[in-house]
């Protein structure tokens, strides 16, 4: 493969009159230049100078209209004019980016036969030195510039060449040397036996209705959870719940004090560019916020803004070596890296990171990170390998919004620390354990006799199968289940209900999201209980026994009891409790000794309940979830003394998400 460097230092943008003008001088024609040093392979490097093909304005007027470019369906005669307007809008912008591509190619003098015949990829490392003084005034380096937009440039001589990009930030060596990561991924990767690491922050805006209401919350945790399947013990999978940056912290320092490092962590949720304390622009991302009770009661989960920075520093703290955003304006680097929340992650430590230029759609994050993360953790290659296959499953799969295809693929930008190898690329895939342990009879580990029996002995089973799922369906996590998550892992007890609803599947929506929070360690275990089991009179213990019970090693085979499980879970139990609701609240029959006996019955249950309940909340390991039909005022009159919240399974909001129609919405998002 050819390689490509194209190197900037420290400097400000020089701005260039725009030969196509007609008047000289004028701001708005003035385009911003660089000057670069151009090196290709082992050649001699070339200095050059990198003139920005768009004015800065046209970043806004031609790039930000296109990507905001509305899609909602017109029906007067005059909307149909505008929407005619539109697509002529749209097509034209797409001219010009594909003008843009070919301009960078064009300076960069890569269509001029520096390439072999049989050529197919070339990598182009983009590399931006950096100074670290806090007080540098350096603005706007070449990280400015639309880069992968290259990667849709055809060369007429070289049609079977990709142009891959990479962006690359280079800071100078810290003076102290820091702590080498215990394992980091590209270890992980070439290790079959070991086991990917990763966290996921998930959270969400409830207060956006309508048409501008959320998008679901599984963009990454979908398929981050197939991959858990597929690869069964050798990916490790936790979400922070509730996805608050507080949880976030104590998450991390839990995990550090038990020897667990995540490989790579994920945030799902929005960014913003905002001004701080001091009038700066700076990025911010939008956390959950932590409950904090104030007489007034709950209403639903709010949001917090976090300063980069701060989240920067937290995870340099823990030597988190690689990071994924889909959050909107996560990598906005127009001006310069101060508004570039990649930019401040490299800063601190970060190796690699995946973020996103500008407001990005819902589904070109979908279609990004699917395959993303089939290509990082499944084929193993480099992390900026499979940044470039996401983008190219984008391409493939563009993102459809008014009946046509936007060109949206250049969104998903990638920026490493250090220039990566480009030699042997892709390492073996990653087997799944069935494969690791149903190899060959005639090999060794799996033709094994006992020295003592000479009989032939199964292969071992991974440790870490202990930690998988079953062939249960995988879980898309909704909006209104990432509030059952918010409230159960804040209030601890809650009461959730179907409120009687034709069809309603709670029960099943409830097995499933237990075995994603057993498959995500959020607990260890889960028992389930009838509501009358706790209404029986016990003389010895106050132990209430379960009907059921399913843990975290029900499928992880006979070594599960011979050793302990390498990470346990954050939280030790979740008491599932069914048939609540003819209990504590029996009603009234015609026959005044049954009405005794369920009357007793109730009082007895109702005290049970309150004294698990209370001991549940001392101890702070532990969860109860109640499956009933009632609504908010009946949680209040019988169980609202085990201070918990009410729950109701029912999507949030009151029109179907564009994701289940047939024509896909069209909605900016995270």
């Amino acid at each position: 493969m050819d390689v490509v460097y194209i190197r900037s230092y420290p400097s400000r943008p020089q701005d260039v009159d725009d030969s196509s003008a007609s008047s000289g001088g004028d701001a708005a024609n003035l385009r911003r230049s660089w000057r670069v040093s151009i090196r290709i392979n082992d050649r001699d490097a070339v200095s050059a100078v990198m003139v920005d093909p768009f004015q800065e304005v046209q970043y806004r007027t031609v790039l930000e209209t296109y990507l905001r470019s509305s899609d909602r369906p017109r029906w007067s005669a005059q909307s149909l004019t505008e929407a005619d307007d539109g697509a002529d809008e749209a097509a034209r912008a797409e001219d010009l980016m594909q003008e843009y591509g070919e301009s960078l190619l064009s300076q960069l003098g890569l269509e001029t036969g520096l390439f072999g015949v049989g050529t197919t990829e070339a990598q182009i490392y983009v590399v931006e030195h950096h100074d670290v003084d806090p007080t540098s005034k350096t603005l706007g380096g070449v990280h400015c510039l639309a880069w992968e937009l290259l990667e849709a440039v055809h060369i007429a001589h070289l049609p079977k060449l990709r142009l891959r990009v990479t962006r690359v930030s280079d800071f100078p060596a810290p003076r102290f040397l820091c702590p080498a990561r215990p394992s980091p991924l590209a270890a992980i990767q070439a290790d079959r036996n070991a086991q990917f690491k990763i966290l996921l922050v998930i959270a969400r805006d409830f207060t956006r209705t309508g048409a501008e209401r959320d998008p679901e919350p599984d963009l990454a945790q979908w398929p981050l959870m197939r991959l858990q399947k597929k690869l069964r013990g050798r990916l490790l999978l936790e979400l922070v719940r509730p996805g608050s940056r507080e949880d976030l912290e104590r998450h991390l320092e839990l995990r550090t004090a038990q020897n667990v490092e995540f490989n790579l962590v994920h945030f799902d949720l929005h960014g913003r560019i905002m001004r701080d304390e001091c009038g700066t622009l700076v990025p911010w991302l939008l956390f959950a916020k932590q409950h904090v009770p104030n007489g007034h009661g709950y209403h639903m989960p709010e949001t917090h803004l976090a300063k980069a920075e701060d989240i920067a520093e937290l995870l340099a703290r823990h030597r988190v070596e690689n990071v994924v955003l889909n959050a909107c304006l996560s990598a906005y680097n127009r001006t310069g890296p101060a508004t570039n929340l990649a930019h401040i992650f490299l800063k601190h430590g970060v190796q690699n990171i995946s973020a996103m230029w500008f407001y990005v759609h819902w589904q070109t994050v979908a279609t990004y990170l699917e395959a993303f993360y089939e290509k990082l953790l499944v084929k193993c290659v480099d992390f900026h390998v499979a940044a470039q296959r996401g983008r190219d499953a984008i391409r493939d799969q563009p993102t459809s919004r008014t009946g046509r295809a936007y060109h949206d693929f250049f969104l998903c930008v990638n920026y490493a620390r250090s220039v990566h190898r480009t030699q042997s690329m892709q390492r073996d895939p990653s087997p799944t354990s069935s494969a690791m342990s149903q190899g060959s009879t005639a090999s060794t580990s799996n033709s094994m006799k006992s020295f003592r029996s000479g009989k032939w002995r199964p292969p071992t089973p991974r440790l870490g199968d202990s930690l998988t799922m079953g062939d249960e369906p995988i879980m898309r996590l909704q909006l209104h289940l990432l509030e059952l998550e918010y409230k159960l892992t804040t209030f601890r007890v809650v009461y959730a209900s179907d409120l009687r609803q034709a069809g309603s599947d709670l029960n099943a929506t409830m097995d499933r999201m237990v075995n994603m929070w057993l498959g995500t360690n959020l607990v260890d275990e889960v028992l389930f209980y009838k509501a009358k089991d706790f209404g029986k009179r016990r003389i010895l213990t106050d132990n209430v026994s379960p009907r059921e019970r399913r843990t975290r090693h029900t499928n992880g085979g006979y070594l599960h009891l011979l050793f302990p499980r390498p990470v346990r879970a954050l939280r030790q139990t979740l008491h599932v409790v069914r048939e609540v609701d003819p209990v504590v609240d029996p009603g009234l029959q015609a026959d005044d000794l049954e009405n005794r006996r369920r009357e007793e019955r109730r009082f007895l249950a109702q005290e049970g309940l309150q004294r698990f309940a209370r001991k549940l909340h001392a101890e702070e390991h532990s969860y109860m979830l109640f499956l009933g039909s009632g609504n908010a005022q009946w949680w209040r009159t019988y169980l609202q003394h085990l201070e918990g919240e009410w729950w109701v399974h029912k999507p949030w909001g009151f029109t179907v998400h564009t994701r289940y129609l047939q024509a896909e919405g069209s909605r900016l998002c995270v």
